[in-house]
């Protein structure tokens, strides 16, 4: 400890930010909810993003109908393509949005990840207006460099290859494949795409050791790849793996420039001290646990492997720091991912070796694309075959059985003891190390091994009691995506099925809200996939699942189950050709139909055969879902007249949770439905800003009188009952305490 007192110190603090919460560094807001707004600030950054323009603001003066108010920075978007030199005063109109945390488990914390970044409002400008400009000749010539070097790329590989090239050397990850990116996730290689020490220590050092042979100086080579290093990581985005990298890279020189020897440790103190000084919140951030994760293993690892294995080969040196990375980052990646490519540490055996060809090929590429095109698309073509390995491996490692393993987020406390053995193990192979310092007898050292032995057999114990997920009871949850519907539950007997999966204002709900919820459950495969009806609230995202079903490594649907009607619209055979071109069976439920396990039961109360509507919301599939002495009742947004034909169909009983038909519209639970269903409890799914006035006061004024206690989505985020047959706890993402019965 006292020969790396800044390492020492950037743990510390490290660990006090952890205990604090996140929220208390965040930035006052002062809207709440999106509304127009006039804007004034400078350009620091701008890049092309989805066709529209992407701008950075700093010191921005706010003026809403909330008042005036002043903001660091904030990211704007305008309609029209039009570049704006860094340095430029501008003035703006638009709506103004507030960045929102998540409101579902899983869900990406859109919050914190701008917070880091000290942006807490987007602007989807209409109007623009320069209004000055301090030229800033450094920063535009290099977003300029940026953006020509993207030209090149763009002109001589195809869109998916350039994509690819733009987001490993550019940090640009605009042109970004997704069906590539997905691949490369899925696969555990997609730490390539991102500017890091790897791409950094590749261009920066060896920028650095280029100019040592030309100019054979220290000071002359050293101090202009300090610049370059710094200069680079800004120009592909700040991240913080550049950051860290470029700091890192940064001592090495200067540790050559005044004859030291570079210290790993204290490097990586420096650097993470330098980006929590920064802003606090980037110690939470997945890229700041998994960047200084990955170099920390290899820092702490590297002398353990010598002390036991003095001569290793390049494949088991390379084997052995992939697994060093491994033991520190696999809980990391559990949190961030909720998944583990199986076969990554030995993937990743064959993609780091070709990225110094790949980087120095790219480089090359943009530079000689600057001013000879012929000679760029020549140099191209090794890019190309690289990717096109990358790609082939990738798709052949997701064919494997079990490549994709998924988890689930992990419980705190198996973090907690999975990092404190890790720690003790550590300590206890450093006595070792320690032990053969100070060895002066004659015979050579040989270390124990049964101390490696203690300290890595917990340790894997720990690893695997992090994939052990133990459930019992019955756990539903109804997920707030806005104005729509979807819920999800897991019964006693492990069958996971969810009802319903749309939203008529949240953009591609499926792949932003649904999915990420169902990985961070450690949901590998969905048994029953249920469609109330076809409006698109309650089924827009269902594409995007089947989507994912049918690629490799996806979420499986096994079963897809529609209500029985006699009479099919569109809608309904689109919805029914998806599923049976996908694969999927589609099953049919009438009244009377059930779903059943050893303990829990699923009876369908509606549609009958007979019944006949020209408005779809009343042909709902409605469900009575059952456990022990628990009972739920799922709805669908069936009406006034659903409602009166269950009432007399005898069918219902009292139940416990109601899924409030119709995102409690006025139109729907009666007081003759409530009176025979007497919910104790009633969730309503729906939107802040929904322009149907959902839920209707008169619906919450029937619910309170039946003595329901009700929960709204947009009020409480995703909603989480679970039941063991007897008591029954509902707890919402915002409520840390929930309510028992």
């Amino acid at each position: 400890m006292k020969q790396r007192p800044i390492a020492c110190l950037a743990l510390l603090v490290f660990l006090i930010l952890q205990l604090i919460p996140a929220g208390f560094f965040y930035e006052y807001r002062q809207i709440s909810e999106k509304c127009e707004a006039q804007v004034t600030g400078q350009v620091s950054r701008w890049t092309i993003k989805d066709e529209k323009m992407q701008i950075c603001l700093t010191d921005c003066q706010v003026q809403s109908v909330y008042g005036q108010f002043k903001v660091k920075q904030m990211l704007v978007y305008t309609e029209e393509i039009q570049e704006y030199p860094v340095g430029t005063d501008l003035s703006l109109s638009g709506t103004i949005y507030p960045i929102e945390e998540p409101t579902n488990p899983g869900q990406f914390n859109s919050r914190l990840y701008y917070g880091a970044k000290g942006i807490s409002y987007t602007l989807y400008a209409k109007r623009s207006k320069a209004l000055a400009l301090h030229p800033a000749p450094v920063r535009e010539g290099l977003l300029s460099l940026s953006s020509r070097f993207g030209d090149v790329y763009k002109q001589v590989l195809n869109e998916k290859d350039s994509g690819l090239i733009q987001a490993m050397i550019l940090g640009h990850k605009e042109d970004l494949d997704t069906e590539v990116k997905e691949l490369y996730q899925r696969n555990g290689i997609s730490h390539v795409l991102a500017i890091s020490g790897l791409h950094l220590s590749l261009v920066g050092m060896g920028f650095y050791r280029l100019l040592r042979k030309i100019t054979g100086s220290y000071i002359w080579s050293g101090i202009p790849s300090i610049v370059f290093l710094l200069s680079y990581a800004w120009m592909t985005g700040s991240s913080i793996s550049a950051v860290r990298a470029a700091i890192m890279c940064s001592m090495a020189i200067l540790a050559d420039l005044i004859g030291r020897t570079y210290d790993m440790l204290t490097a990586i103190g420096l650097s993470a001290l330098t980006l929590m000084v920064i802003n606090p919140l980037n110690a939470r951030q997945s890229a700041f646990l998994l960047s200084f994760g990955a170099v920390l293993a290899i820092a702490l690892f590297s002398p353990i492997w010598k002390l036991y294995k003095k001569k290793t080969g390049q494949i088991r040196q390379a084997l052995s720091v992939s697994i060093s990375v491994l033991m520190i980052t696999f809980p990391i990646l559990l949190c961030t991912f909720y998944e583990y490519p199986l076969y990554s540490t030995l993937l990743n055996l064959l993609v780091i070796p070709l990225m110094s060809l790949l980087m120095i090929c790219g480089i090359l590429c943009g530079l000689s694309g600057l001013v000879c095109l012929p000679l760029a698309r020549a140099l191209a073509v090794p890019c190309r075959m690289i990717l096109e390995f990358y790609e082939w491996t990738g798709r052949k490692c997701l064919a494997f059985p079990g490549a994709l393993l998924t988890i689930g987020n992990p419980s705190v406390w198996k973090l907690m003891l999975y990092y404190m053995v890790l720690t003790v193990g550590l300590i206890l192979l450093y006595r070792e190390k320690r032990r053969k310092k100070y060895w002066r007898k004659q015979e050579k050292f040989r270390p124990h091994r049964y101390i490696l032995y203690m300290s890595l057999c917990p340790l894997f114990l720990c690893l695997c009691l992090l994939c052990v997920r133990v459930r019992y009871g019955l756990e539903i949850y109804m997920l707030d995506v806005g104005q729509g519907d979807s819920l999800f539950f897991r019964t006693p007997e492990g069958i996971t099925c969810l009802y319903d999966s749309g939203s008529s204002n949240v953009k591609q709900v499926g792949a932003f809200r649904l999915l990420p919820f169902l990985k961070w459950s450690g949901v590998g495969r969905l048994d029953y996939l249920f469609i109330s009806h076809m409006d698109q609230d309650h089924i827009n995202g269902v594409k995007e699942l089947v989507e994912d079903s049918r690629s490799s490594g996806g979420i499986r649907i096994e079963h897809a189950v529609f209500p029985k009607l006699s009479m099919k619209d569109e809608a309904y055979e689109e919805m029914e050709a998806l599923f049976l071109e996908a694969g999927i069976p589609v099953h049919y439920m009438g009244t009377g139909d059930m779903l059943y396990g050893e303990k829990f039961s699923l009876t369908c109360l509606y549609p009958k055969a007979s019944a006949v509507s020209e408005d779809r919301n009343d042909l709902s599939l409605v469900l009575m879902a059952e456990y022990g002495d628990f009972q739920m009742l799922f709805t669908g947004d069936i009406g006034k007249a659903t409602e009166a034909e269950l009432v007399s169909s005898g069918l219902l009983r009292e139940i416990e949770i109601l899924k409030t038909a119709h995102h409690g519209s006025r139109h729907s639970s009666t007081a003759a439905f409530l009176e025979k269903t007497k919910p104790v409890v009633s969730l309503i799914s729906c939107s802040a800003t929904n322009r149907y006035g959902h839920p209707g006061e008169e619906t919450l004024q029937r619910l309170k009188e039946a003595g329901s206690k009700v929960y709204v989505t947009r009020e409480c985020g995703a909603i989480r009952v679970w039941t063991d047959g007897k008591n029954v706890q509902v707890k919402s993402i915002k409520d840390s305490t929930g309510e028992k019965k």
